[in-house]
């Protein structure tokens, strides 16, 4: 468990998903302290803004009580002569009647100031701004305002403070904007996310995010085209082109490179055993031959009861060990040369496993054994036919050798879930507990005294089983059955 998540935890998706998660995370992190920041700043920049607004309100204010009953011409000369260069002004005004009670709000100036027909429409502007609403409050205590607004003129403004006085005739209230054009003006109006920094920011971590995956899923995409060719090699198929010309990653040359060599190292190697095995077998079987044909004429000159006789029975004795040898040693060699390049294709195992088996009828008929058949149709392997012809061959002539006279060997082929089950069951003897572990290895062999077969073993015809399955993904077992015997399972994957 600790092993696969080891190897989980190292594995270039899983650093890719870490990759990514730092990408999404860190800009979520960063953008709230700026923007915590950015409010601070923006928090300072109102207070300076709403400081002017009293500046200005206090000059209005000396002017202004000056003036027993301020007119809007004097109140415009007033503001006029305080000339708020920069700051946008509405000077608003609410008098006091005649019972006490405070009257309605007029707008009594501007600046830059209003033709004579905006100065209606400006005041309904503000009134659905809700600043006229809010005089009455303001007459109390001025504050900061942060506040998009429309004037009648068309200029986008931002109103930035109401700062109050008060007069014998009634309360003002100084309405001070910046224009969303102007440098405090655009920094209140804009939202932080669309500041020139963010958006400078925000594209430099674009550009650099894209970098860094772009060497991730370019390394992705080579590793995987590495492992697409790779299949095909072990598959048997030849490879859709070598792999520097799969790699498009110019410091991956020196690995697809050495790939190729490997493959075509591999390759030369199975042929070199191809060859090996035949030469071998054809320089020792002449041999061979000659002396058996030489012993016959020595077999008709002297009785089979006497010393040469004899000597010549051991003799014939040791070439048919000899022969075997051969054989086994020319299997062992093109077993080999299978396990370097195994081949695979689509192998129809049901009717291999049937024409295999009928083949057996006049073997099987000498000692009155049965072979039964379970076989379902349409089951298709990855492997090759030759690979399957010896691991069939050599389980059910393991299993023949010692199954009794009259005994039945039952064959089972079926298909499971993306895979397809070979068994061979026969009524032998069964094995012994440290025998059946060590059935599949090389050398290995558990006979009995008398083999009906009569013919040379050397514990090589299950391993050749088992390298065989193994190369070509699968797995094989035996087990003891209950009933008496051995059981032989073969699991190999299902052709797609």
């Amino acid at each position: 468990m600790s092993d696969g998540f080891s190897r989980a935890a190292r594995s270039l998706a899983a650093r890719l998903v870490l990759v990514v998660g730092a990408f999404a995370a860190v800009p979520v992190f960063l953008y709230g302290e700026f923007s915590a920041a950015e409010s601070i700043k923006r928090d300072v920049l109102l207070a300076r803004l709403q400081v002017e607004g009293q500046l200005i309100a206090r000059g209005l204010a000396l002017g202004l009580t000056r003036i027993k009953a301020p007119s809007v011409v004097e109140t415009r000369r007033v503001l006029d002569e305080l000339d708020p260069a920069g700051v946008n002004v509405r000077l608003l005004f609410r008098p006091i009647l005649a019972e006490g009670n405070p009257g309605p709000v007029f707008l009594v100036a501007a600046v830059p100031p209003l033709a004579a027909d905006a100065v209606d429409a400006e005041r309904e502007r503000l009134a659905a701004a809700g600043i006229i609403r809010a005089v009455p409050d303001t007459c109390a205590g001025g504050h900061a305002l942060d506040l998009h607004y429309s004037s009648a003129t068309g200029a986008e403004e931002v109103l930035t403070s109401i700062v109050p006085f008060t007069t014998a005739a009634g309360c003002w209230s100084v309405v001070t904007s910046q224009s969303a054009q102007g440098e405090a003006g655009s920094f209140l109006d804009r939202p932080y996310w669309n500041s020139p920094e963010v958006r400078m920011a925000a594209g430099v971590y674009a550009l650099l995010m894209v970098l860094v995956l772009t060497v991730f899923g370019g390394l992705w995409l080579a590793l995987r085209r590495f492992g697409r060719e790779a299949r095909r090699v072990a598959e048997g198929f030849p490879a859709s082109r070598p792999f520097v010309k799969a790699n498009r990653i110019p410091e991956l040359d020196g690995v697809a490179r050495e790939l190729d060599q490997m493959v075509s190292n591999l390759r030369s190697t199975a042929e070199a055993f191809r060859f090996a095995a035949e030469e071998n077998a054809h320089a020792f079987k002449t041999p061979i031959a000659t002396i058996a044909q030489a012993v016959e004429p020595l077999k008709r000159m002297v009785s089979a009861n006497d010393g040469a006789g004899r000597s010549l029975q051991v003799i014939e004795a040791s070439l048919e060990r000899l022969d075997a040898l051969v054989a086994a040693s020319r299997r062992l060699d093109q077993v080999n040369a299978e396990l370097v390049t195994p081949p695979r294709q689509a192998v129809d195992l049901s009717r291999l496993v049937g024409a295999l088996l009928d083949s057996y009828d006049e073997t099987t008929a000498d000692r009155a054994i049965t072979i039964e058949r379970r076989v379902i149709p349409g089951c298709v392997v990855r492997a090759s036919v030759e690979m399957m012809e010896t691991v069939i061959e050599n389980i059910l002539e393991n299993a023949l050798s010692f199954s009794p006279e009259g005994g039945a060997v039952t064959v089972t082929v079926a298909r499971g879930d993306h895979r397809v089950v070979m068994t061979i069951d026969d009524q032998g003897p069964g094995a012994p507990a440290e025998v059946l572990e060590r059935m599949f290895e090389r050398y290995v062999s558990h006979r009995p005294a008398s083999d009906p077969s009569g013919a040379p073993h050397f514990g090589i015809g299950l391993w050749i089983v088992r390298r065989n399955v193994a190369a070509i993904g699968g797995s094989v077992e035996a087990r003891n059955r209950a009933e008496g015997g051995l059981r032989v399972t073969v699991t190999l994957p299902a052709a797609a």
